[in-house]
């Protein structure tokens, strides 16, 4: 079972941020290996990725299920490989923080030197191929000031023989690509003149 949980914050509005994320179009192909995505339903999709690494240098295709659904806060999903046997389960959390002190994350669990080396590794790699989001994500609040604070989090576990393998591959992977796919969409709404509409990303 691979793991990864990642939150920023931004002095975007709650409601800003929510009118983006409610919509997958607007940010799908912010997601790493992203090659395409099908709405069946307001719940169901399936989402096609693409991995670049050894065994995952192919297609995978997902069925995702939204399983709740709470405006403008959270939302909570499921994914299960239709060409691979992994399952896993992820959500997007969004809260309004209004002192210095409750905008501060929580410590990261500590990590073996290996594992912050290969998180390292998997960082860079993904700024080759995905590109980096240009954005510096405010850390603390000023007194009165209200920050956002997003979270995606994410798990996923393979299946059949194959499984300690591959879950050894992702991860790696799966921190560098929640931070990734997090710090892209805040970058795109902070980069929008005030006013203008969250649609499609330019």
């Amino acid at each position: 079972m691979a793991e990864a949980s990642y939150t920023t914050t931004t002095r975007l509005p709650v409601e800003s941020i929510w009118a983006f994320v409610q919509d997958m179009d607007n940010w799908a192909h912010f997601v790493m290996g992203y090659q395409s995505h099908e709405k069946r339903s307001d719940t169901e999709s399936r989402w096609t990725l693409k991995g670049d690494l050894g065994v995952l240098s192919r297609s995978l295709t997902f069925e995702v299920l939204i399983t709740e659904w709470r405006a403008p806060s959270q939302v909570r999903f499921t994914l299960r490989g239709s060409n691979e046997p992994m399952s896993g389960e992820g959500a997007f959390t969004i809260e309004s923080t209004a002192t210095a002190a409750a905008a501060e994350p929580a410590a990261p669990a500590a990590k073996s030197i290996v594992a912050r080396w290969l998180e390292a590794l998997a960082r860079w790699f993904l700024g080759l191929v995905g590109g980096r989001a240009e954005r510096e994500a405010p850390t603390r609040a000023t007194a009165g000031e209200s920050l956002s604070t997003m979270q995606f989090q994410l798990r996923l576990d393979p299946g059949g023989p194959m499984a300690p393998m591959v879950n050894a591959m992702i991860t790696p992977l799966l921190l560098p690509a929640a931070e990734q796919l997090a710090d892209k969409i805040l970058a795109h709404l902070e980069a929008l003149p005030a006013g203008a509409s969250e649609g499609e990303p330019r």
